[in-house]
């Protein structure tokens, strides 16, 4: 019992834990409604963009996400943390293949960036200062800093940077797990979570980018991760690491300040209904302290451009509904590249991201009636990213960080998926077999009409083969 004693939480610590496991207040409905509506209209702007939906092309890549689905189902069953290694590893294998064989040359301010950070990587002590400012002046001061570091360290190529942004898409695919893995209380959701994000084709694609993004997301997540599963025993901890997580996305990005405005938020719409407790105003107090430190110490961040509702409104849009990188699409190469881009980039990368927006509007439905205070930091993240993009601008490049949100909540309804699948493709009766669970009436439904399409295309196939033309079956209809 003494141990027992000894081993337990604080209660300081029980009851936060407590509070962030239990339904949010019906305040918290005006976190998650908007980030539903969001979800729906970025997969309409989609679904009638000119050229997003082609049949082959969309057929390809939401069956593509079906199959990673399925796949994750099948092989991750168990609770094996090597099953968090190789999602790992995989992430960083795949995103590392495609920087160096879809090679995407530095553009406009990047291409500014890069050679500042040429010029650091080169100088004195004594050019700094001048070098540091005019990196400044470019936007982005601290990426420029350091891509100069990684530059010293490992060469004057693209690789030298590359690489290791492919490590923090890796770290933030197993971020995204861990996440996907506390609020949901199954290592395989997370898994799907991690594992829609690592083969997320807008990501792989602009692995070679040289952008800031790749960092940003890791860090952001970190902070995330942080704040929902505790890893350290002591609270302050977590929320002072988070805050300067948080803060070092700001100094990254200081036109970009989801971490600020999405927390403000989460902790204002989540405050009532919260037990008595002093300690929670001073953990908020310190992750905000340093957060605001850092994010003034970068110089903040300033409002441009028209404000009018209609500029508004396509900025979001263009932020929220664009996964097709134009930076990925500049170089030509060979026919087969040529052909990717000119043909298959744009439906492709759209369909997956469809697919993906409609999972995650699943998940965010399901969770009207009942939504965990810890569920809601991704949503006031989200938003706050639609408030950046209204008044400070949107670019379609920055919505990497987004996506990973989007896996979280997809990945529930992702598993859901998989699981009547399973229950569908297995055989309900039959000798020598174990009967399976009888089927519920939506489900044999969907498994009648799968049934009569797939022998349609079947009988289709034969009789355009023995016809040679396919007479019989344009005739037909």
């Amino acid at each position: 019992m003494e141990e027992h004693k000894r081993l337990a939480l604080p209660e300081g610590e029980q009851t936060l834990r407590r509070e962030l496991s239990e339904p949010a207040h019906k305040l918290g409905l005006l976190l998650l409604l908007p980030a539903a509506a969001l979800l729906a209209l970025a997969a309409a702007s989609i679904a009638r963009e000119a050229g997003a939906i082609q049949p082959v092309y969309t057929v390809a890549a939401l069956g593509g996400l079906f199959c990673l689905i399925l796949l994750a189902r099948l092989l991750a069953a168990g609770e094996e943390m090597a099953w968090l290694v190789l999602l790992f590893i995989g992430a960083v294998g795949l995103r590392a293949v495609f920087a160096l064989k879809w090679t995407v040359y530095p553009h406009g301010d990047y291409l500014t960036q890069w050679n500042l950070a040429l010029e650091l990587s080169r100088a004195g002590a004594g050019e700094w200062k001048e070098l540091v400012q005019n990196a400044e002046l470019s936007g982005g001061a601290l990426f420029t800093l350091y891509q100069g570091l990684l530059i010293r360290l490992f060469g004057p190529t693209l690789a030298a940077v590359q690489l290791p942004n492919a490590v923090w898409g890796g770290v933030s695919c197993l971020l995204t797990a861990l996440i996907g893995e506390k609020l949901t209380g199954s290592r395989l959701t997370g898994l799907m979570a991690g594992g829609i994000l690592a083969f997320c084709p807008t990501l792989l694609f602009a692995a070679g980018v040289l952008t800031s993004m790749p960092l940003y997301t890791a860090l952001l997540l970190a902070g995330l991760w942080l704040l929902v599963c505790r890893p350290f025993a002591q609270t302050g901890l977590n929320h002072g690491l988070a805050g300067m997580a948080w803060g070092l996305c700001l100094v990254l990005e200081p036109g970009l300040p989801v971490p600020l405005l999405g927390i403000i938020a989460w902790f204002l719409f989540t405050l009532p209904g919260r037990k008595r407790d002093g300690n929670l105003w001073k953990r908020a107090a310190v992750l905000a302290i340093i957060l605001l430190a850092v994010w003034l110490a970068a110089g903040g961040a300033s409002i441009s451009g028209e404000l009018s509702l209609r500029a508004m409104a396509e900025r979001v849009r263009l932020q929220f509904a664009s996964y097709d990188y134009s930076w990925a699409r500049v170089d030509g190469g060979g026919p087969t590249r040529n052909k990717i881009i000119t043909r298959v980039m744009h439906p492709f990368l759209q369909s997956y991201m469809l697919g993906v927006l409609l999972l995650a509007l699943w998940g965010a439905l399901t969770k009207v009636k009942s939504v965990s205070r810890s569920a809601l930091i991704s949503c006031g993240l989200l938003l706050a990213g639609v408030v950046s993009a209204m008044i400070l601008g949107g670019d379609p490049v920055r919505n990497g960080w987004a996506i990973a949100l989007f896996a979280l909540w997809g990945a529930a309804p992702a598993k859901q998926l998989a699981d009547w699948t399973l229950l569908m493709a297995a055989p309900e009766g039959g000798q020598g077999r174990k009967k399976a669970p009888p089927l519920p009436m939506p489900l044999r439904v969907v498994k009648l009409v799968v049934s009569v399409a797939v022998y349609a295309a079947m009988a289709a196939l034969v009789l355009i083969y023995f016809t040679g033309n396919g007479v019989f079956v344009y005739e037909a209809f």
